[in-house]
């Protein structure tokens, strides 16, 4: 079986490409087996196909597509069945004739149509599965027909493979306090990235012409991978962008290992390739395929053209002109990144422009109260002199020089969150449970008016910096003072469980809108203003860096009945 550049209908290889591509690109196992149960027999050329699934020491027949009943929804064990056997040797197994191999449980076999069986694995090295294709005649099948039944079992492999990394990442993204960069829409990036070269098109096309092949493409290429991202198709190869084969089956999986060009006239007489799995697979005759290497030295792809006729490429000419667009292509995919990070530099200092201009507005507005009030008490002491007054006048100023002072503080720990190296922190063992009680009882005495309820349980002492957390912690309790319902006590709670070290603060009153949680700990944000509210808007934003500084966060719920700010971090042993 080969490409045909004659017939208009699909040829057999493309059937199998489109298969394999589906089968690859398919995000649940339902839709792995309804594949393969849809295909199968028509790509093989076999009267029955089933799919058996490894269910620890047995072998569970879920599905099949045949001229008559097999074994669908049947559990058996897998020393007693042919599939069970090319699992437990991880080989493809071919019986021409059932009645003469004793791996065949004739019994089970004798009320079905079935007299010739060849089962292949799905993935080798660590069987989950397998395939099995059957005739009602006693029948040897042909190199093409297992090779087939194999690069089914091969796409069947890369899909149960993407289909455990996609459940990995997923569980990632929902385990608390765990991230991960790596995605699949990054293959989606690759693909756009490469839509967005103007020449890509032209290049495939020049490729052609010169080489009287009939398609080409640029593929991402993996460890795991291996994805069209764009593709010329003269002779129905049936590859499309997003389509994927297995990376095993193709030979861009040996250039990513060694970074060398991959070129041959005729695969028929080819020392090297004439008995290669790839060429046999997809009928191929004549191949080129050289890397794409990004100027770090990452390798990203390839750009190949193949055709099921020999063609005169191995030449420094035809080489040449490749390597030539492949470089091409890896400088505008790095022209491409320098740009996105241009932006996001630019972005950036965008941001930072904005954050003095707030800085600077801000700042000016909350200093000019208290030293308005310092320039009022001095210059009354220097007109009125010594008078009962002045102790009380002395108080105010004292009072307003505290603030501007708080005021400094909290911008040089802005400065060093946002625009330095970070906050620093001096840790030390120390009973947390006295510094949090004596930063409460600095608020209580502050705040006569309102009721504060405390309590600590620490079954160990803490390794912490502990006047950066008593400052953390007294920037949530003033936050729930502001902001919260007067007639509700703040309730405060501080304990270790777990390995780790939870401090709670939480307040009665209207809820905060949902759209405005995510906002709350961005610098010079207020909330809603209240008569006599002053601050830079850094409190909540200062806490978060102290929080973050101490590898915790703080997580914040809000409800009609009660918000609640919770640290979290964990303890070293």
């Amino acid at each position: 079986m080969s490409l045909d550049q004659t017939s208009g209908r699909p040829t057999p290889l493309a059937s199998l490409t489109r298969a394999t591509a589906l089968i690859a690109r398919a995000r649940s196992m339902d839709e792995v087996i309804e594949t393969i149960r849809t295909t199968a027999r028509s790509l093989i050329g076999c009267e029955g196909i089933s799919i058996i699934r490894k269910e620890g020491d047995l072998c569970h027949y879920v599905e099949e597509d045949a001229i008559g009943p097999l074994w669908k929804g049947q559990k058996f064990p897998a020393a007693a069945c042919i599939s069970g056997w090319a699992m437990m040797n991880r080989q493809t197994v071919v019986v021409p004739d059932i009645a003469i191999d004793d791996r065949i449980p004739y019994e089970l076999y004798a009320g079905t149509f079935v007299r010739a069986v060849a089962m292949a694995p799905v993935r080798v090295h660590d069987p989950v599965g397998a395939i099995g294709a059957y005739w009602s005649q006693s029948y040897e099948p042909t190199q093409w027909e297992v090779e087939t039944l194999e690069a089914l079992a091969e796409a069947a492999t890369t899909a149960v493979e993407t289909i455990g990394f996609i459940a990995s990442l997923s569980n990632d993204f929902t385990r608390p306090g765990t991230s991960n960069s790596s995605s699949p829409s990054d293959f989606a990036r690759d693909i756009e990235a490469i839509a967005g070269i103007a020449a890509v098109p032209t290049i495939l096309d020049v490729v052609l012409r010169t080489t009287g092949m009939g398609f080409a493409a640029v593929a991402r290429v993996t460890e795991t991978r291996w994805i069209t991202c764009q593709s010329l198709d003269h002779v129905g190869f049936g590859l499309k962008p997003g389509d994927e084969l297995p990376i095993e089956s193709t030979l861009c999986n040996e250039i990513r290992d060694h970074r060398q060009a991959i070129v041959f006239d005729d695969a028929v007489v080819d020392p090297l390739y004439r008995d290669h799995h790839t060429p046999r697979t997809y009928g191929l005759r004549s191949y080129i395929s050289v890397p794409i290497i990004l100027a770090n030295g990452t390798f990203w792809g390839t750009l190949c053209a193949i055709d099921a006729n020999p063609a005169k490429i191995n030449n420094p000419q035809v080489i040449g002109t490749f390597r030539l667009f492949a470089e091409l292509i890896a400088h505008h995919l790095g022209a491409g990144e320098r740009l996105e990070a241009t932006q996001a530099s630019l972005e950036q200092e965008r941001e930072l422009a904005e954050l003095r201009e707030q800085f600077i507005a801000v700042l000016g507005h909350d200093l000019r109260n208290p030293l308005a009030a310092v320039d009022a008490g001095t210059t009354r002491l220097l007109k009125e002199g010594w008078t009962e007054r002045s102790p009380l006048i002395l108080k105010l100023m004292k009072s307003s020089i505290s603030r501007m002072e708080a005021l400094v503080d909290n911008v040089m720990d802005f400065a060093r969150a946002r625009l330095g190296s970070g906050i620093s922190l001096e840790m030390e063992d120390a009973d947390l449970a006295a510094t949090l009680q004596h930063a409460v009882d600095e608020i209580r005495a502050a705040h006569q008016d309102r009721h504060l309820e405390s309590s600590f349980v620490f079954d160990r002492r803490a390794r912490v910096d502990h006047l950066r957390l008593a400052q953390m912690f007294s920037n949530l309790v003033s936050n729930a003072i502001t902001h919260g319902a007067g007639e509700h006590p703040v309730q405060i709670k501080g304990r270790t469980t777990a390995g780790e070290l939870e401090l709670s603060v939480s307040n009665g009153g209207k809820a905060i809108p949902a759209e405005q949680v995510p906002k709350l700990f961005l610098p010079f944000r207020r909330g809603e203003e209240k008569p006599g509210v002053q601050g830079l808007g850094l409190g909540l934003y200062i806490a978060s860096e102290i929080a973050k500084a101490h590898g915790g966060k703080i997580y914040v719920t809000s409800s009609d009945s009660e918000t609640r700010f919770t640290f979290r971090m964990p303890l070293s042993h």
